[in-house]
């Protein structure tokens, strides 16, 4: 994979597209290009480790409030992530690449939703079931962490009758599966994740190394991880 993450890895498999990035938040220019191409909004169905829907460039502009003034904290964070979000022209992609540098990789989902990318979004992760205005949080249960499992997407009450018949992005993050057992999916036992799958305008996919690394409780790499993945996708797609 090349060390541009604007730059991302394509796999085309039976007509679907899967796109695989090193760092998170650079699949926002996937779904930007994704929303010139179809002109309407879709809806994101997340699988991670992390909940990854902090407000858009929330770090940057808290970090630059506290040292400006933090008696004006929140006026001053608001500020800086509206003039961030106001340089972006959503029908530009290069609008987006110039500000990449201040957006963190838990950032992207919530921009997306601010730029119309997104109608909606479901974030399937182990460790906040947060309560927002919009967007929709499910928390794995820790005896089913890095699961594709039915069992887990019926356990945290994943609304599947209403996600199958929207249009939909799967977006996963390669730190969910503390596992590789975790990726060895009975697909003759298992069919919702594949209904995803098969269900999916495109399917990204972030690396998210150094979260993998510490986060795995099994001794297997990145990239045996990725190949799993990628494999598993290509037979239910097959």
């Amino acid at each position: 994979m090349s060390d541009n993450n604007l730059t991302p890895r394509h796999e085309h498999i039976n007509g679907k597209d899967i796109w695989v990035v090193d760092d998170h938040q650079y699949v926002l220019l996937i779904w930007g290009k994704l929303f010139q191409l179809h002109k309407k909004p879709m809806v994101l169905l997340s699988i991670d480790y992390h909940p990854d829907t902090n407000p858009p460039f929330w770090l940057y502009a808290y970090q630059k409030a506290m040292a400006i003034d933090p008696d004006r904290e929140d006026q001053l964070v608001a500020k800086f992530q509206n003039k961030m979000l106001s340089s972006i022209n959503s029908d530009q992609l290069d609008s987006i690449e110039l500000v990449m540098g201040q957006m963190r990789n838990d950032e992207h989902i919530n921009t997306a939703m601010e730029l119309g990318y997104l109608s909606d979004y479901h974030m399937i992760n182990c460790m906040e079931k947060h309560a927002y205005l919009t967007g929709n949080h499910y928390l794995v249960p820790k005896n089913q962490f890095g699961s594709l499992a039915d069992t887990m997407f019926k356990n945290i009450g994943l609304p599947l009758a209403t996600i199958s018949s929207q249009e939909l992005i799967l977006d996963i993050d390669l730190d969910y599966f503390l596992r590789r057992e975790n990726i060895d999916l009975d697909l003759n036992q298992n069919t919702i994740f594949s209904d995803l799958v098969k269900q999916a305008r495109v399917i990204t996919v972030a690396r998210s190394k150094t979260y993998f690394d510490f986060l795995k409780n099994d001794p297997f790499t990145i990239e045996i991880c990725e190949e799993k993945l990628i494999k598993l996708l290509a037979k239910i797609l097959s």
